[in-house]
């Protein structure tokens, strides 16, 4: 996968076609991604014993990984991810300014 945790993507299809956020979450197994204010849902939960309040809380949901693109720190603009090896380490590169990522 070319997107970790705490990358800052922008939605690229859907409904929240060009939100960014910052990636909470990556599910490799099922393809998504869980971004920071993208995808936004209700959720009802009961009163639990250890004194959590019950009611609706807004949480954000996965979407497909196909459906957002990474922003190039140095850069700032989207872009696709190019693998190189250096030094017996896998690198991510920006493919627009050739900075490395990570």
């Amino acid at each position: 996968m070319n997107i970790k945790k705490g990358d800052i993507v922008v939605v690229i299809s859907g409904d929240e076609k060009g939100r960014r956020g910052k990636v909470l979450e990556v599910q490799p197994k099922k393809n998504r991604v869980v971004i920071e204010g993208v995808n936004l849902v209700k959720k009802h939960t009961r009163m639990q014993r250890g004194g959590r309040p019950g009611g609706i809380l807004t949480i954000p949901a996965p979407i497909h990984i196909s459906n957002v693109q990474l922003i190039c720190p140095r850069c700032g603009k989207r872009t696709r991810v190019r693998r190189d090896k250096v030094e017996g380490r896998r690198l991510r590169f920006c493919k627009e300014c050739g900075e490395q990522i990570d």
